[in-house]
């Protein structure tokens, strides 16, 4: 059983290690083994400035207590793009079909409309059909490809951007 919840300052070395462990296990990660932060200094900042509004993140524990996945909505800080948040996901290789991805994406929209957010988006390597998979099956659109968007092993790889619009709420 998993349990999701928004990140504390207090999870940053723990989320940063499981990111590494995320860089480490999946090809799909941006980052590459060794490429994201070493000390969480700045992602304890990150998670310290998280108000009532714009970007958030949220963790995943298993029943344990350790973190199996995590959620992060980045929103620019323009009052033209207030409304909509850039959502990058990842979960632990281990926890991986226990629902959590699934999960993390519903708490994500949840909190995403209590924060007066109307859009959600993110992009995702078009080979990657177990994570396409998942989000069309939470509503999430493709709404456009970005053609040789990234190399990865020496390969030209497409993404897909995708979108899915919240319910409108009395915030927007």
């Amino acid at each position: 059983m998993h349990s999701i919840r928004l990140a504390h300052p207090d999870d940053a070395p723990a989320l940063l290690g499981l990111q590494h462990r995320l860089d480490a296990q999946s090809p799909f990660m941006l980052l590459k083994p060794g490429e994201r932060e070493q000390a969480p200094g700045r992602l304890c900042a990150r998670l310290q400035d998280q108000g009532k509004m714009g970007s958030f993140d949220l963790v995943a524990e298993d029943g344990r207590g350790s973190l199996a996945g995590w959620l992060s909505v980045e929103v620019l800080p323009f009052r033209r793009a207030a409304q909509t948040g850039y959502l990058v996901i990842g979960v632990d290789a281990a926890e991986a079909g226990h629902g959590i991805g699934r999960d993390l994406l519903v708490a994500a929209a949840q909190e995403a409309c209590g924060r007066g957010l109307g859009r959600l988006e993110l992009t995702v390597m078009a080979d990657n059909l177990r994570a396409l998979g998942l989000y069309l099956r939470s509503g999430f659109q493709v709404e456009g490809l970005r053609r040789h968007a990234l190399v990865r092993d020496g390969l030209v790889i497409d993404e897909y951007y995708m979108g899915k619009l919240l319910p409108q709420n009395e915030n927007g």
